[in-house]
């Protein structure tokens, strides 16, 4: 019996699986689970399986090289059920079998289908169909770019309904291939020539198909570089029914080719009838408007009449002149009125004057002066008395017995005065005078 190394033995087991044409071209219906897409493109996965009561859930590791990955329309997630076709093989260097995959679709529903919900999901999230991103279109363009295939029928619509709609648009046809291998390398290249064209707004448009037919129009490329177009695009692929994620990325969505034709260009004809119809109504304006300024002129040139210097001027003289014989009969009014209470107070200060106040305090004084002078000591004296002092002249003498023998007096009579000495002192008087 031969003794075999590990390589010899995978080899062998290679060569088995190999010779086997169910394996070399098998199609297995399995789970994906921890899915991995390597920097060299390469993807890595394994099979789970999804068999109704399965309990072993068998796994078998799958790779999906970069050159079939790349027609691979959707992108594979952990859970996702697919039927894969490959072929069976050991991985010498892991000591693993291995499935080596050369294309999958999912369960349930269709690659395109599932790669289009994809697309749709992640441009969505990046905020590539909000309101705010779009640009709006001309309103008249000049010229415009129709990026389509210049043997279909949207090419034919799109110019019957500008020639109909507004015949002094010019149309520049950007040539491309619609559906089928090349056509999104077509598509790119016919919207970068159209974004480069003097014209006001492009044209996308194609009739309608199928899913497959349409999936030019379902490319990341293509719709990332309807964003970058310098003028505003307008989509319309397919039929009323279809959509494609060149419909949602457009500036303005049209549902086919003719309504996009509508949306690029207005209708020459209808916009003259509605110019008609504004220019009547400007007219009947203008006409209404100058007809009331010219009523108006004429009321504020009557008020202006009435308000004229002139006018004003011999109004104010009238007024003037009534003021002033208003002032004049006030101002006598008010003189009269001065005049009589000056009359008064002259009365009334003559009644209460100085002269006979005067005249009144000296008839006053003299009776007054009378009273005085009847009750003045020189007037006693006059009438025979006389009055006593010391010897120093200043003090009377009103009590006897407080004067001693000796001591000289002073009598002052009504004319002159006398000096004498006290030779007796008498304090009671018991009757009349006998002399001093």
């Amino acid at each position: 019996m031969r003794v075999l190394q590990v390589g010899e033995l995978a080899s062998l087991i290679r060569a088995t699986l190999a010779s086997e044409p169910q394996l070399q071209d098998t199609y297995v219906e399995a789970e994906l689970g921890d899915c991995h897409l390597s920097a060299a493109g390469h993807w890595y996965f394994t099979l789970k399986d999804c068999s109704p009561g399965g309990s072993d859930r068998s796994v078998l590791k799958a790779a999906l090289f970069r050159k079939e990955a790349r027609g691979l329309q959707f992108e594979p997630r952990t859970g996702m059920r697919v039927l894969a076709h490959g072929a069976v093989s050991v991985y010498a260097a892991g000591g693993s079998l291995q499935v080596y995959l050369d294309r999958r679709e999912p369960q349930g529903v269709g690659a395109l289908a599932l790669a289009f919900q994809q697309l749709v999901a992640r441009l969505e999230a990046e905020g590539l169909f909000a309101a705010e991103r779009k640009r709006a279109l001309p309103f008249l363009s000049r010229r415009l770019a129709v990026v389509t295939s210049l043997h279909g029928a949207a090419l034919r619509d799109v110019v019957h309904v500008v020639r109909r709609r507004c015949p002094i648009t010019e149309i520049v046809v950007v040539p491309t291939l619609v559906q089928g291998e090349g056509a999104v390398r077509s598509l790119l290249g016919a919207l970068k020539l159209a974004g480069r064209a003097d014209v006001d707004v492009v044209l996308l448009v194609r009739g309608g198909g199928s899913l497959e037919d349409l999936q030019a129009f379902n490319s990341e490329d293509v719709a990332r570089a309807i964003i970058a177009c310098p003028l505003p695009v307008v989509v319309g692929v397919g039929h009323e029914t279809d959509s494609s994620v060149a419909d949602f990325v457009a500036d303005r969505r049209a549902p086919t080719p003719s309504v996009a034709a509508q949306l690029a260009v207005p209708d020459l004809a209808g916009l003259k009838l509605d110019l008609a119809r504004r220019s009547l109504a400007l007219r009947r304006g203008a006409e209404s408007w100058v007809s009331n300024q010219h009523r108006e002129l004429e009321t504020l040139g009557r008020r202006l009449a009435r308000l004229a210097p002139a006018t004003r001027l011999a109004s104010g003289r009238i007024d003037l002149d009534l003021r002033q014989q208003r002032l004049a009969a006030a101002a006598r009014r008010l003189l009269a009125r001065e005049v009589g209470g000056l009359s008064s107070r002259a009365g009334l200060l003559q009644a209460r004057g100085p002269e006979r106040r005067l005249l009144h305090a000296r008839e006053e004084f003299r009776g007054r002066v009378g009273r005085l002078e009847a009750l003045s000591p020189l007037a006693v004296l006059g009438r025979g008395y006389s009055i006593t002092f010391d010897e120093s002249g200043t003090g009377v003498l009103r009590d006897a017995e407080l004067v001693e023998l000796g001591t000289a007096i002073v009598t002052r009579l009504s004319r002159g005065r006398l000096v004498s000495r006290v030779s007796e002192v008498n304090p009671e008087l018991d009757g009349g005078v006998d002399g001093a």
